[in-house]
Parts: structure tokens; sequence; C-alpha cells
């Protein structure tokens, strides 16, 4: 198998993703991005001076990581040429962004699909199924990640809500992603609320908290916690009964604690099978959920 890397606007996510790919025996791998050079010479993959060329090069699949305004694009181009494509995050900064993406996803003849790594962690599907029939009432998640990173002058654009979307969107992604993992489709942004309690100089905000609603009555609180220096991940699901919680971070169980061999899994399940990684409909929801919390918030 031939994977393509369209684009490398964040390099974490590419570099994991690669490695994780050799360890799946898949070695085949071109590479179209600005810096291009660094990752081929770390990755072992081969570069690709222009998106045609990348095109020409026939991969498989693509793993798409630009910038949200040019992501439509380049999912179109890939689309056109039966090449199925997962998108890094975020997928979407801006209402006008998803409206986009939207259409050229609609109209692809191949699947296009992307996620928070969240919803492949194995903790995450161990207490989906531990839930079961249980009658759920709603849940809470909580997003704790830095954004120090993210006010770097060469990262700045995933702080700002009108390139990035900014830190409700960038970290609130996991929370809302999470709560639609564990509690299903249908969610909706109700409410949200933003601050900057430590990072003065942020153009978003440190701190945010969305409100979800499911058609059901059912319920959801996404809490974004990014004046921090933590990373962790917490779920609690609340039913009749009682309240199940997963807590995910370095320490979890596993060789797999967030999720990110699960989502590269799901990725190859799904161009093996011709099907997107995730629905699309979920995936809008999830989407569509941040862009109406970021207006609701205001900045």
């Amino acid at each position: 198998m031939r994977v393509a890397f369209a684009g490398l606007a964040t390099d974490y996510h590419p570099a994991m993703d690669a490695r994780l790919l050799r360890e799946r025996g898949v070695h085949d791998l071109v590479v179209w991005a600005e810096d291009a050079a660094r990752f081929a010479a770390e990755s072992g993959a081969r570069p690709a001076g222009t998106l045609d060329a990348l095109i020409a090069a026939r991969p498989d699949a693509a793993i798409v990581t630009c910038r949200p305004a040019s992501v439509p694009d380049v999912v179109r181009r890939l689309a056109a040429a039966g090449i199925p494509a997962f998108i890094t995050k975020p997928a979407v900064g801006t209402a006008a962004d998803l409206a986009r993406l939207d259409e050229v996803v609609t109209a692809a003849r191949a699947p296009v699909s992307t996620a928070s790594v969240l919803r492949f962690a194995p903790e995450t599907a161990r207490l989906r199924a531990r839930l079961g029939d249980a009658p759920v009432l709603g849940v809470r998640v909580t997003v704790r990640h830095a954004i120090d990173a993210y006010l770097a002058p060469e990262r700045r654009w995933l702080d700002d809500p009108a390139r990035g979307g900014g830190t409700l969107a960038t970290m609130g992604l996991h929370g809302v992603e999470l709560a639609s993992a564990l509690l299903g489709t249908g969610l909706t942004a109700r409410w949200a609320a933003r601050a900057s309690r430590v990072h003065a100089g942020s153009l978003s905000e440190d701190t945010g908290v969305i409100g979800l609603g499911w058609p059901d009555g059912r319920h959801g609180v996404v809490e974004v916690l990014g004046a921090t220096e933590q990373e962790w991940y917490e779920a609690a699901v609340h039913t009749s009964e009682g309240t199940h919680t997963v807590r995910l971070d370095g320490a979890a169980p596993g060789p797999d604690p967030f999720g990110y061999a699960g989502t590269v899994e799901a990725f190859l399940a799904g161009v093996a099978a011709g099907r997107p990684a995730v629905p699309w409909a979920t995936t809008r929801e999830v989407l569509a959920a941040l862009v109406t919390a970021r207006s609701l918030a205001g900045g």
C-alpha cells in the first residue's frame, strides 16, 4: 500500500502516523509540503514537489494535514482522483470552512473522514461497551491541554478563530468527539462561553465550556482548559444507576492511551473496505457543534 501525506501544517500527528504506518507494514510513503525534505528524511517518505505530483504517484490513500482554509480544495483534488482521505484535526476553523468541506465530501468519489484520535482510544471503546443499554442521562467531558505552543508565531494560526478555530475548536474537538463516541449521534451545541484567564495575549481563549444536547433530552458539558501545563482527558457518563468515568492520559494502561494507533487502524480498515473511518454524517455533527459553539461564545 502507498500512503501520501498532503501537507504538514502540524508536525506531531504526521510524524506519529508515519511511524505507526511503518509498524503496520506500510513503508511506501509520499509527502507534499513546504518542509517535505525534513519529514522525508525522518520518515523515509519520497518528496513530491506539487500536489499534482503527489496525485500522479497514485497513492492508495492520503492523510491531509493542511490549514483549514486549504483543506476543501486539497480533498477535492484527491477525491477527484479516487484517493480516500483522512484529515488531521483541525479539519475546519470556521462555518465557511465547514460549508465548503461539506460540499466537497458530499460530491466526493472516494471516502473522506476526520476525527479526534480519542474516539479510537481503547479506554473509550471499553467505556462504550460497559455502558451497554444503560439509561444514559448525560455526559461531562474535561479537556486539559496547554495552549502555550499555539501562541508561538509559527503555530499562531491554531489560536486564531478566523484561521484555525481557536482553543474552543481545536481543543474542544476532543471533548465533543468523546461525547459523540460515547452517547452517539444527534448532538448539537446549545450554548458556549469562553475566557482568557492566564494567557491574556491569546487571540481566542484559554478556557471555555460547551453545552451539548441530544433530541431525546440527554445533555453534555465539555470543559476546555488550555490554561494548564497538563494533558489529560476525562469523560463521566451519568446513568440512572451511577456515573461511569474514563480518564485518558499518558499513564493509561496499554500502548495506545490516546488512540493514535487505533485511528491509523480505523483509517486503513476504511480504505480496505471503501468507507470512511467515521461516517461523514457523524463527523459533520461534531464539526458543526464546534463552529456553532465558536459563534455562541463570540470572539
